[in-house]
């Protein structure tokens, strides 16, 4: 009788006792410092004999129960979430226990400061913005700035084999596109474009490409887009030291390396390398040969040998409220274009080597000021010169010697100080903000192909703009820059930025703004003739004067499953006295102004991250309208597709990059006074890698193929009035490449 007294109270304490010891474990992952919990943290655990191992994801408020029921065993837990360091740790028990994470000393990888009063996040600047930051680059394997941007839809990278790699945006080419480096722009500018390809992604951390005009913040040449490079300027606690190789089959070798150390109040930080390429031709398919080679017709390549050598370094000093730094830049870029042996015995030829020398200096003061004022001044200067020399070469003996003929040996240089300074303020909780800035700009160029041999533009301005944040969702900016240029009436450039953000998860933006490009340099006064280009400067250039407008959303939403993202947006440019590059007659090609013409057009995007697999897809589809043929509309479609999965557990990931590019609509003079349109033919680019990650996550190892579609020359035909012709092509790409990556990052323990 007693038995059955007692039976349902031990029933009770055993299952009691059962769920204790057989419970799932319970973790809380909150933030070190400020409590905050952790949501969408990754926790991945493991019984330490390793038998059992699985995954889960803390929920809204930090918290998850490990699926795995307490049998005595302790458990080995690592937890990881964007911009926080990942944390390592044995629990032991059922717990629940509760995991700190710390912010990511790189944490300003997140926070955009291209055209704002700070540093903020990319759902709360005013302007449409994209990012490609450092782990994206590493998955594409990009090793220069050209390779980075050519997923980006509304915009499409060109190559020239003797000028390099050069862009389009929106429709409009690199003239109107602002290319900087840590707010400095970047000089030397070939046809119009900068030449991305000389642009290294080494110690880059993130990519902020701003969508539309940023005419007020940097005056000419920002008008359809501006893109700056955020370099590295905060080192680890522990000194590191890492390495780069990448190397592909058809002879292209890239090693790098780069390191960083912090002492006090100091960071250093440097990356040098050389990136070597021996040439390629179509009609050699197969593993390069780098054994000397007879003197015959394989000497002449379409792809031309380049080798480069650069050199990046970056020192900061920062306290309380300063922040000094100063950051220098070296490379060394040739490029040989051996010419086909010359009949009847083909036993001479002519080549030719074009050396780059590029030496950029800046320095750089911020200071953190009473009231949330915050005060930013930079001051730079930057050289480049890029010297071309001809010679006759007897291919018999190897002997050559410069050919004296006009034109067949130059030195070009041109020289950019910028000198910076913005005040402005930052208050949280202020409905007013302010921004006050001035800028000058002097430009020197000189050498054989510039008029009288030496010519200088300096340009200078005074700009303001007003933040009014009427309520806590709706953000107004209007700005204005005043300008004075040496050659020509800079008018007052006006703009304004809507921002509305009506929940946590949309954000609309909407800009307008007026442009001015006053011609360079080389616009104005180059004289570029050898045996590839006849180019000649036109004096007599108009100033383009341009209207431009656009608007978007933004969706992002952060739930159990993953972050979920969407895009759509619509812009139009209208250019008056739009300058471009036109054949005059034969060879003969120079700058002329081809009246007016409007861009337009929309694009959308979206989404999803949950650690394990990212995915990223989007579509665009521009116009454009001039009046070389009114009523004439084409129309270029563009899609992309990016897909990422990741096995962390194991160290494996796999990413894909496609895009597809329509057909793509530009200019060419028929005669003096007959301006025609040619067009270049719509292909398809897609690259694939693998990659492990190895050595307790010092080192990865990535191999893929480049170019999938072994997309090499794409048609190219010329059309206007009574005139046509086809036939044509112009190189895009190498064609199908493999490639070998490697990624060393060592850094030393105890510290």
């Amino acid at each position: 009788m007693r038995f059955h007294r007692t039976y349902p109270l031990s029933l009770l304490l055993a299952c009691t006792m059962c769920s204790v010891v057989y419970g799932q474990v319970v973790v809380q992952v909150n933030e070190l410092g400020s409590g905050d919990p952790v949501p969408y943290a990754h926790v991945m655990w493991r019984t330490l004999d390793g038998e059992t191992q699985g995954m889960s994801v803390t929920g809204p408020e930090g918290r998850s129960a490990l699926a795995h029921a307490f049998d005595g065993r302790a458990l080995e837990v690592r937890v990881s979430f964007v911009g926080l360091d990942a944390l390592t740790d044995t629990l032991v028990g059922p717990g629940p226990f509760t995991l700190s994470m710390v912010r990511n000393i790189n944490m300003m990888q997140e926070l955009l400061v291209t055209g704002q009063y700070r540093p903020r996040p990319a759902e709360e600047v005013v302007q449409r913005m994209k990012v490609v930051d450092a782990r994206t680059i590493q998955r594409m394997a990009a090793n220069d700035l050209a390779s980075a941007l050519r997923q980006q839809v509304n915009m499409r990278i060109g190559q020239d084999n003797l000028l390099g790699a050069s862009m389009t945006m929106q429709g409009l080419g690199g003239e109107n596109v602002k290319v900087l480096i840590d707010g400095v722009p970047v000089t030397g500018r070939l046809n119009g474009n900068v030449d991305l390809s000389q642009i290294d992604l080494s110690n880059i951390e993130r990519v902020e490409i701003v969508e539309g005009p940023l005419s007020v913040n940097y005056g000419t040449n920002a008008l359809a887009g501006t893109i700056n490079l955020i370099t590295r300027k905060s080192a680890s606690v522990a000194p590191t030291l890492g390495a780069k190789v990448h190397a592909e089959h058809i002879g292209r070798l890239n090693t790098v390396l780069n390191g960083s150390a912090r002492k006090g109040k100091s960071d250093l930080l440097f990356a040098g390398g050389r990136n070597f390429f021996a040439g390629w031709d179509p009609g050699r398919p197969g593993l390069v040969d780098l054994a000397p080679a007879v003197a015959d017709t394989l000497r002449y390549q379409q792809w031309k040998p380049r080798e480069q050598y650069f050199a990046r370094v970056n020192y900061r000093w920062t306290d309380a409220s300063w922040r000094l730094g100063y950051k220098g830049e070296v490379m060394h870029d040739l490029i040989i274009d051996r010419g086909r042996p010359r009949a009847p015995y083909f036993e001479t030829a002519f080549d030719q080597e074009f050396l780059t020398l590029r030496t950029d200096n800046a320095l750089f003061a911020e200071h953190d000021m009473s009231r949330g004022r915050h005060l930013n001044i930079l001051a730079a200067h930057n050289r480049y010169r890029r010297t071309r020399a001809t010679y006759f070469r007897d291919l018999t003996d190897l002997g050559s010697e410069p050919v004296t003929s006009t034109g067949m040996q130059d030195t070009t240089t041109f020289q950019l100080t910028n000198v910076r300074a913005v005040l402005s303020t930052g208050k949280d909780s202020s409905r007013f903000d302010h921004e006050v800035g001035a800028d000058v700009n002097v430009e020197t160029g000189s050498g054989e192909r510039i008029g009288d041999g030496q010519r200088t533009i300096a340009d200078a301005a005074l700009f303001a703009s007003i933040e009014y944040r009427p309520s806590r969702s709706l953000t107004l900016r209007p700005a204005a820059r005043v300008a004075y240029n040496s050659q020509y009436a800079a008018p007052l450039v006006p703009s304004l930025n809507v921002r509305w953000a009506p929940s946590a998860h949309w954000t609309f933006r909407a800009a307008y703004a007026q442009g001015f490009r006053a011609p360079s340099i080389k616009e104005l006064y180059l004289f570029f003739v050898d045996v590839n280009h006849d180019i000649v400067g036109n004096p007599d250039l108009a100033a383009e004067r341009s209207h431009h407008g656009d608007m978007g959303v933004d969706y992002r939403h952060a739930r159990a499953s993953g972050i979920y993202t969407a895009e759509a947006g619509v812009f139009m440019n209208d250019v008056q006295d739009m300058i471009t590059l036109a054949q005059l007659s034969g060879a003969r090609y120079s700058y002329v102004n081809i009246g007016s013409v409007r861009t337009f057009g929309g694009s959308v995007g979206a989404g999803w991250n949950n650690g394990h697999w990212i995915v990223s897809t989007g579509a665009a589809l521009s116009g454009r309208e001039d009046d070389i043929a009114a009523g004439s509309i084409p129309l270029t479609p563009e899609a992309r597709l990016s897909l990422t999965k990741e096995w962390r557990r194991l160290g494996w990931s796999f990413s894909l990059f496609y895009k597809f590019q329509g057909e793509q609509v530009g200019y060419v003079a028929l005669s003096e006074t007959e301006v025609g349109r040619n067009t270049i033919s719509a292909f398809h680019m897609a690259d694939a890698n693998v990659a492990k990650i190895l050595w307790k996550e010092r080192l990865r190892l990535a191999i893929g193929c480049m170019d999938l579609f072994d997309v090499r020359n794409v048609n190219a035909t010329l059309s206007g009035g009574a005139h046509s012709a086809g036939g044509a092509s112009v190189p895009m790409t190498t064609g199908r490449t493999f490639f070998l990556r490697i990624d060393l990052d060592l850094k030393r323990s105890g510290t």
